[in-house]
């Protein structure tokens, strides 16, 4: 797609959309247009950049394996994924996350709406012409705009982006709400993690081996551990609390059935499940062990360009 361009920390999604109204497309039915571009029919989501969709799409908007990795690394939500990243894998292979689209999601209970924040509408549209939708707003967790420091906003409407821009909802969308403490601390930490990782994708292979050295557990995991993994996460519970793993895990925030040991499910390496284990689950056992680990220090930095 040779006149697709993006802003600073534009999502890719938020380029298509406005590569449709450049091209002159906007009269072209949803489907026309994909078919028309060689794209696959989606309907565009905010935190999925690892499903087969958007490696297709990336697949059209440049060949080269290391522009696709730059554009999923800076302009999707992508940078948690690599705390999943296989042993054996260099970053830039990590493409597909190998779970149906339609089941990714589900046991997750964060807000997986567009967000956008209105300041930075105002500023894009005074610097470019046009507003856009930031990639890093649709980190999991987000609820406030780092650089302003002031609430996003969202619409019921936007569970899937049907081809429009943040302006459009200017006036009807609401701000989110910060309702509990955890969700104050998780700002600054899900976006100092990200830019972590996006600084240094390499970074993410010893976090395993931290988080084992310092909890004196053995690099193997064994199905003879499990015992220890109880009452470590016992300890991870009383920790964030209830409503921080209800805030993050559908699971918890159901209060009924079987609970799931989230250590366990990161670090033993032992799933029933297929495809790569969601970052929301090494997320959250780093956000517990944010003030014990040497190797977090740079969420305790100060940041003077923002304040924070």
């Amino acid at each position: 797609m040779k006149w697709l361009s993006l802003y600073p920390d534009e999502h890719i999604y938020s380029g298509l959309i406005r590569y449709r109204i450049r091209m002159g497309q906007g009269v072209m039915s949803d489907k026309r247009f994909f078919s028309h571009n060689g794209l696959p029919y989606q309907w565009f989501r905010s935190q999925v950049p690892l499903n087969h969709l958007m490696r297709e799409t990336l697949d059209i908007i440049t060949p080269e394996p290391d522009k696709q990795f730059a554009l999923r690394l800076n302009h999707t939500p992508f940078a948690p994924w690599l705390l999943s990243l296989p042993g054996s894998m260099a970053p830039h292979e990590l493409k597909e996350a190998s779970h149906r689209p339609n089941t990714e999601e589900n046991p997750f209970q964060v807000d997986r709406r567009w967000k956008y924040c209105p300041n930075c509408m105002q500023i894009h549209k005074a610097k470019f012409g046009v507003s856009y939708w930031r990639a890093t707003h649709q980190l999991p967790g987000a609820l406030i705009c780092e650089e302003h420091g002031t609430p996003l906003h969202s619409h019921d409407e936007l569970r899937y982006l049907a081809f429009k821009l943040p302006h459009h909802y200017l006036h009807k969308s609401q701000a989110l709400v910060l309702e509990a403490n955890w969700q104050h601390d998780w700002q600054s930490f899900i976006y100092r993690m990200s830019r972590q990782l996006q600084s240094n994708p390499e970074w993410a292979r010893n976090v395993a081996h931290c988080m084992k050295s310092y909890l004196g557990l053995e690099r193997v995991i064994k199905h003879t551990h499990r015992v220890r993994f109880g009452g470590f996460f016992e300890c991870m519970k009383e920790d964030l609390g209830q409503d921080c793993l209800a805030g993050l895990f559908t699971r918890f925030a159901r209060g009924n059935g079987r609970q799931p040991n989230i250590l366990w499910l990161t670090l033993s390496g032992y799933s029933q499940g297929k495809g790569l284990r969601h970052p929301l689950y090494w997320l959250a056992c780093l956000f517990w062990l944010r003030s014990a680990l040497p190797e977090l220090a740079f969420l305790h930095e100060h940041r003077s360009d923002h304040g924070s």
